[in-house]
């Protein structure tokens, strides 16, 4: 609990820096709630201080948090960011300092707070139709692969409701207002694209899909169609 405690800490304090800094940048006004939101989601997909001599999670937890919040600045036409800070960060992290996100969030001990937490905020924003689009093609492709591989179906569902980042990715960070499309139907493909996107054995060459990568590549889908 306390390396928990102290990763939100530390997190919440280099996003609530940066974004400062870069609001100063850019003279416009720094969104508090914002602020919040990404660092709690960073937070709970970079995996917790192990030791006080944890320098790998101090500098990708800087590197995340930092990109995330020049992403909403740097990256944004119009004022609107074009990509979702938090999967933006993180794919740039792997990318350039080869730390990825762990998702630690995705297990069965935090399935319960996941879902009632996940269900309120799809509810409060009314965007069934985007999480259920998504989950539809994403656990169909699941079972497709592993009808192919002739594994079984039930253990395969059960460990993407449990222990894969399904349930959180679809509520949390699929759901955000600014990077889905405006319209029903437009949503609904959306989520269609992300969940294709969504399945490990997705890849161009040596690069395999990821949750985050996943949902930067249907940003660039809204941002067309909006």
């Amino acid at each position: 609990p306390l390396a928990i405690l102290f990763s939100a800490a530390y997190i919440l304090t280099v996003c609530y820096a940066f974004n400062w800094i870069f609001a100063w940048a850019f003279s416009t006004h720094a969104n508090i709630e914002s602020v919040y939101i990404t660092a709690f989601i960073l937070a709970l997909i970079i995996s917790p201080i192990q030791s006080v001599h944890d320098t790998t999670f101090l500098i990708f937890a800087l590197c995340a948090s930092a990109l995330a919040m020049a992403s909403k600045y740097i990256l944004a036409i119009r004022k609107k960011h074009i990509f979702n800070p938090a999967a933006i960060a993180v794919v740039i992290c792997a990318l350039a300092i080869h730390q990825g996100a762990s998702w630690w969030v995705a297990t069965a001990s935090m399935l319960p707070l996941t879902l009632i937490g996940g269900f309120l905020i799809t509810r409060k924003i009314r965007r069934f139709d985007l999480v259920i689009s998504f989950v539809v093609p994403a656990v169909v492709g699941v079972c497709i692969v592993a009808f192919l591989k002739s594994t079984s179906f039930v253990g395969t569902l059960g460990q993407v409701a449990v222990s894969s980042p399904l349930v959180f990715f679809a509520t949390i960070m699929l759901t955000e207002p600014l990077t889905t499309p405006p319209k029903k139907y437009l949503r609904i493909i959306y989520g269609i694209l992300t969940g294709i996107l969504f399945l490990p054995n997705i890849h161009i060459g040596p690069i395999y899909s990821t949750p985050e990568f996943a949902l930067i590549v249907s940003n660039v889908f809204t941002y067309t169609v909006s």
